[in-house]
């Protein structure tokens, strides 16, 4: 192996390494799809709870992979499988080193501009929280990576390779083909490379592809759906909407009046909805109208142009079509190609001012990014060891000490909560539920008391201000129905640890409220 991919690789997997020991950060979905991932270890069935066949996963391989691990450790504790499932998702991350230097050789830029590109994917605090995390991330990142560098290059055995990326991006998300397909769309419109034109040969070069990773999930699609009786994953039956026409050109418009950017793709999670980063926000903003809109600058670099397109078409898909925009686990898969448009950018600029000067734009550029990330670390340690340890999952061990047979528990924190009381849960919108998914369409509403109200759990955890809202929707049902059990609140945990940036994250979830119904 070339000495600088082998260099870069080693640093990429030391950065992942140190965030994971100073933040031990776990998202709560990791908690979610792992609890199925266990029950398959322990022989229970790829299943939320046992004896019923609901798919609370999106991801085959953030599920199958755990629970190989799982199944592996089973005489060690859940931490050591989520420490080894750390340590390969950032081994996956690290790879991203060779298709960056392979791009870089390409087009014979200097070598320097793959070490950039390195030190950029490392202050992506987005992408190395979430290698870490347990999300399946650093997958969809590599396999973009090399998609891109298998359309630029167009090495040996082209066709087949690309088949493989596409049905490994497909395993990694099952709306993969959304981002695989957004990449190919903007190198269609902007790059000039022979590869990426629509000609006869590369359309049936694509179709052969295709065929290839139709060969390679098709098993799993047909398993899904023998299995749970749909291949639709229920997380995203619980998240769908109602779409016609009508309802995409509202969107878009609602959207577009309001667009200010895309700064998520470069802070801590959810920065732009709680706010809290001052001058790092407003960076991060203008980095994001770059990257998203480089397309219309008619004498950029092609293969900036078409990436820059190609994330832009992610955002929308992600703000209009899911509705997942600010979900920080969907947004690396954004941001690892908004990494090599920066390469091109910089390449851009270096070659329209002096040497001496052009310097100083990367330096006080990863200069701000690396602020960034230590503000954002500081933030996500304080929030993993207040939040997630200290209230939710201590509301989940709380309630495995308290439970009867058959108790159920209302709740929208399903990971922690859920995987620690072992309880039956309806969960909004009902992830782990096909009885909320039920009661939602049935009485045509989101709105907490009037679920809660027909669904019946034993015990309902909810945040203050969801309170106020269930009080309002049906006044007497929290008071009459329910009686305050106990009150899991870390607002002074959050005040002392004074963080600079990012606390109003950390306020949102500082309060928990149980109850139980009389």
């Amino acid at each position: 192996m070339n000495r600088k991919i082998l260099l870069g690789s080693i640093y990429l997997f030391a950065v992942c390494m140190v965030f994971a020991f100073v933040t031990d950060h776990r998202w709560e979905d990791w908690y979610i799809t792992f609890r199925a991932s266990k029950n398959l270890a322990l022989g229970n069935g790829l299943v939320f709870n046992i004896g019923e066949r609901v798919m609370t996963y999106t991801s085959p391989i953030g599920t199958l992979i755990p629970a190989l691990i799982k199944y592996l450790l089973l005489d060690y504790s859940d931490d050591a499988t989520m420490w080894a499932y750390r340590i390969i998702c950032s081994i996956v991350l690290a790879l991203c080193s060779f298709p960056l230097f392979r791009i870089i050789e390409f087009f014979k830029l200097n070598r320097l501009f793959y070490f950039l590109g390195i030190l950029l994917l490392s202050l992506s605090f987005i992408i190395i929280d979430n290698t870490i995390n347990g999300m399946e991330s650093a997958f969809m990142v590599f396999f973009e990576c090399y998609l891109i560098y298998l359309l630029i290059t167009k090495p040996q055995n082209y066709p087949t390779k690309l088949g493989i990326i596409f049905a490994f991006i497909m395993f990694s998300r099952p709306d993969g083909f959304i981002y695989a397909g957004a990449i190919l769309l903007g190198f269609s419109i902007f790059s000039t490379l022979p590869s990426t034109q629509i000609t006869k040969q590369n359309l049936t070069n694509l179709l052969y592809s295709i065929f290839i990773a139709s060969i390679i999930f098709t098993p799993w699609f047909l398993w899904t759906w023998y299995y749970y009786g749909t291949p639709v994953p229920h997380t995203i039956i619980a998240k769908s909407r109602t779409y016609n026409i009508e309802y995409f050109i509202n969107s878009f418009i609602n959207y577009a009046k309001n667009f200010k950017g895309s700064s998520d793709i470069y802070l801590a999670p959810y920065g732009e909805n709680f706010g809290g980063w001052g001058l790092f926000g407003l960076f991060a903003r203008g980095m994001s109208l770059v990257s998203l809109f480089y397309w219309v600058n008619w004498k950029g670099n092609t293969i900036a142009r078409s990436l820059s397109f190609s994330t832009l078409a992610m955002i929308l898909y992600l703000n209009i079509v899911s509705g997942q925009g600010p979900a920080p686990w969907y947004l690396p898969a954004v941001a690892g190609p908004s990494i090599i448009i920066w390469i091109f950018i910089f390449s851009d600029l270096k070659s329209l001012i002096p040497t001496r000067t052009f310097y100083l734009f990367p330096i006080v550029f990863l200069g701000i990014l690396g602020a960034n990330f230590y503000f954002a670390m500081r933030m996500i340690r304080a929030q993993q060891r207040i939040i997630e340890f200290g209230n939710r999952k201590e509301i989940g061990l709380w309630l495995n000490k308290h439970k009867s047979a058959h108790d159920t528990i209302f709740m929208e924190c399903l990971g922690y909560i859920g995987f620690y009381s072992e309880l039956k849960t309806f969960d909004f919108p009902g992830m782990s539920s096909p009885e909320m998914v039920a009661t939602r369409k049935k009485l045509k509403t989101n709105q907490y008391g009037f679920l809660i109200q027909e669904l019946k759990p034993t015990w309902i955890s909810i945040r203050p201000i969801e309170i106020e809202n269930i009080n309002k929707q049906v006044p007497n049902l929290l008071s009459k129905q329910y009686h305050l059990v106990k009150i899991f609140d870390k607002r002074l945990d959050v005040a002392h640890a004074k963080i600079k940036y990012g606390q109003p994250y950390l306020d949102f979830d500082a309060v928990f409220y149980l109850y139980k119904r009389l």
